[in-house]
């Protein structure tokens, strides 16, 4: 692999990992190895029924519209929604489908009727989202009597990346924490959050996700763009992102990261 010699640190001459976010990172987490092992329980969980009415709540780009369109059947349908109209535009590209309807908008305040839903999949959407709760209700409202949300949200305070300096880990977690996910803890929260909103819970499914290669975990984690940024707010100094990052490029690596996946339905 080419290395990338646009970032330097305390004199660094180069590193390997990326220093822009890829357009295609939702698509790159969908088709990982580490995302499909949280992904296939999930849609598991989520048990969709062919005839289906089904709502990808922050599709983005579509990493998971190909299974769930794969579990309704001919008669089903796929709403996926997402803020932002440039990933809609990259799904649809991927998917020329009639029973798909891909369309921009705020999870807080669905354009959707009543009890007009069977299925609602939240796949790392809720970690971002300004109200919870908001949203909550909105997909409590939407869910037909009996409907199902399966929620897969990580709790980022569980993430553990291996460094003979345990400090520059602690403090690079910090950030990401207090930092970068307005939600870092959604995870272990979804529980108690989608009972307070009158759903019942059916399950938490914590699945611990493990990353051996430092390329493949920074294509989901983005090591040198969050470093900078930690630097930037005083978390660590230009030498201890020197040296935390030179390590992780090295030809031992280690990281995880546990999902908690959240099942609830609607009473009726």
């Amino acid at each position: 692999m080419t290395k990338n010699r646009n970032l330097k640190l305390s004199n660094r001459p180069s590193q390997a990992f990326e220093t822009r976010r890829p357009s295609d990172y939702l698509l790159r987490a969908a088709g990982s190895t580490a995302g499909q092992a949280y992904k296939s329980l999930a849609i598991e969980r989520l048990g969709i029924e062919e005839g289906d009415a089904v709502l990808d709540l922050g599709c983005g780009t579509g990493g998971d519209l190909g299974p769930l369109l794969s579990s309704i059947g001919s008669t089903g349908s796929v709403i996926g929604v997402d803020v932002d109209a440039t990933a809609l535009e990259v799904a649809h590209e991927q998917y020329a489908d009639p029973r798909l309807r891909l369309t921009v908008g705020d999870a807080h305040a669905l354009e959707l009727d009543s009890f007009s839903i069977d299925r609602v999949y939240v796949d790392r959407t809720m970690q971002h989202v300004a109200a919870a709760t908001t949203v909550l209700d909105e997909v409590r409202r939407v869910l037909r009597p009996g409907g199902r949300v399966l929620l897969a949200e990580p709790d980022w305070r569980t993430l553990l990346i291996d460094h003979p300096e345990p400090d520059l880990s602690e403090a690079y977690r910090q950030f990401v924490v207090g930092q970068v996910i307005r939600n870092a803890r959604i995870g272990s929260e979804l529980p108690r959050l989608v009972q307070n909103a009158d759903l019942e819970l059916e399950s938490v499914s914590p699945v611990t996700v493990t990353y051996t290669d430092a390329i493949d975990a920074d294509r989901i984690f983005g090591f040198a763009r969050v470093t900078h940024r930690a630097v930037k707010a005083g978390y660590l100094t230009p030498d201890q992102a020197s040296r935390w990052l030179g390590h992780l490029e090295g030809p031992v690596f280690f990281a995880s990261l546990t999902i908690f996946v959240t099942a609830a339905r609607k009473a009726g």
